[in-house]
């Protein structure tokens, strides 16, 4: 696979001699180091960004000899993941699992304005007959994630802004995807079913976001018939609603700001009605070399959720913080040291974001979500060749509050007496991606736990105080 970070960009130095640029700007922005289904996002048409250079030589669209008002893609990974010391509650051994991504892309344009677009997704899973942990983040055979249309209308009012409606099943990625987006290492993706609008402004590049929507629930969600990779049509939550806006613009300089506002629901009306209200500010900085660069993220949460059995409910109160600072050397490999840090509160709901590219891989893993986290660290990127990507992270890793009954979620670790403290331990993370070709790429990754006292002795905690050693090598085909 081949993305926008493989594009030199050229610009001119002081003698006006055209050099090729490193791809600094856009190391990240393959979609989070990690290798996943991406077709449907390659092109945004309203503001028309590539994600990735089309070359039709190389393609299904070109093989089939499609006409240009239709796209077709296949995009498949593999991978092989496993760790051999537990660290889950009540369990005594690893996990191993063979995770497979099937996903047919169809897109046609009757119009140059209006496009029908559909994503067919195919989600397995195959490793022991009793895992410690399997979900719907694993398995979901046979299911369309994305059935839409979409129009655009361009000079809207002869005011120069371009507006984007679409309405379907749809995923969605929003800033910085920390709440909401396209999941990049897990197997499955969240669809939701409802309508976004889009207003664009092309001279000033402000846009504004509005969605109202009903997450879809994956399924089959029973345990043994996803250890059989059973096929169930998902549909959507009953009485749950999710609407946000999201607004972006640019700065001076290279600054971009993002504001938002998203409101959960589940059972509004009801007794048991749960809701989450939470706004959130962003600024960063675009990365170039030889430049300091940074991102602030700071989000709130409010609302409220039942008591179960009572017919009473309890205020919700939480926050997330995000902060990074980070520096790009113009070397050879293109150096770029980061140092960031991390916190929620240990009510915080995260709603539908990814934690991959912050906290490290999840599938059978997932040591980490924005819930009960306070977390410095710092990573290192390394580019040799334009198709090759090294990744290393340090972080540290404490509970927001070590008395809460909240603890260590993705562990189910708790200890409401606060004996055996709130320090979880450290974790050490590399991974290499080569994009061997257009159609072609493979990564292999790493993460070691090194237990603290938290880890290791709060009740249920596993018995064995070895590190976690996690492994995963996955390879992409796209066509």
């Amino acid at each position: 696979m081949t993305t926008a970070a493989d594009e030199p960009n050229p610009s001119q130095d002081e003698n006006h001699t055209i050099q090729p640029t490193p791809p600094l700007e856009t190391l990240e922005n393959r979609p989070h180091r990690s290798l996943t289904a991406t077709a449907s996002q390659r092109m945004d048409y309203l503001t028309g960004h590539e994600l990735w250079s089309l070359k039709p030589n190389l393609t299904l669209h070109k093989l089939l000899d499609l006409p240009s008002w239709a796209s077709l893609f296949i995009e498949e990974r593999f991978r092989y993941e496993s760790y051999s010391v537990p660290w889950i509650k009540h369990t005594s051994k690893g996990q191993w699992s063979t995770p497979l991504q099937s996903v047919i892309f169809g897109e046609i344009r009757p119009g140059p304005n209006f496009r029908i677009a559909a994503e067919f997704w195919d989600a397995r899973q195959w490793g022991p007959q009793n895992p410690d942990r399997i979900d719907t983040s694993m398995v979901n055979t046979l299911n369309f994630n994305q059935f839409y249309a979409a129009g655009i209308m361009r000079n809207l009012m002869d005011q120069g802004l371009d507006l984007e409606l679409k309405g379907g099943e749809m995923t969605l990625s929003v800033g910085s995807t920390r709440l909401i987006g396209r999941y990049a290492f897990r197997n499955t993706q969240q669809p939701f079913l409802g309508f976004q609008g889009r207003l664009y402004d092309p001279k000033n590049r402000w846009e504004l976001l509005g969605f109202a929507e009903t997450p879809m629930q994956l399924l089959p969600d029973a345990r043994s018939a996803l250890l059989e990779n059973q096929m169930v049509w998902n549909r959507p939550v009953k009485n749950t609603f999710f609407t946000g806006l999201f607004f972006k613009t640019p700065l001076e300089g290279r600054n971009l700001f993002e504001s938002y506002f998203y409101y959960l629901s589940k059972e509004p009306g009801k007794p048991q009605e749960t809701e989450y209200l939470t706004p959130g500010l962003r600024f960063y900085e675009d990365v170039r070399a030889s430049h300091f660069d940074y991102e602030i993220e700071t989000v709130g949460q409010t609302g409220h959720t039942p008591i179960q059995g009572r017919g009473l409910s309890v205020p919700i109160s939480g926050i997330l913080e995000h902060a990074q600072v980070g520096y790009s050397f113009n070397y050879p490999w293109h150096p770029r040291l980061q140092v960031q840090w991390d916190y929620a509160s240990p009510n915080f709901n995260p709603l539908f974001g990814i934690a991959v590219f912050d906290f490290g891989p999840t599938g059978i893993l997932g040591l980490f979500e924005r819930v009960n986290i306070n977390s410095p660290g710092w990573r290192m990127f390394l580019s040799p060749d334009e198709n090759v990507l090294f990744f290393l992270s340090h972080r540290f890793w404490w509970l927001a509050d070590g008395q809460s009954r909240v603890g260590w979620t993705t562990a189910g670790l708790s200890d409401p007496s606060g004996k055996a403290g709130n320090y979880v331990g450290e974790s050490v993370e590399c991974s290499a991606r080569w994009d061997a070709a257009y159609n072609f790429a493979v990564q292999a990754g790493w993460q070691i736990l090194m237990k603290g006292r938290f880890a290791e002795q709060a009740p249920g905690a596993p018995a064995s105080h070895s590190d976690v050693n996690y492994f995963y090598i996955e390879s992409q085909i796209r066509l």
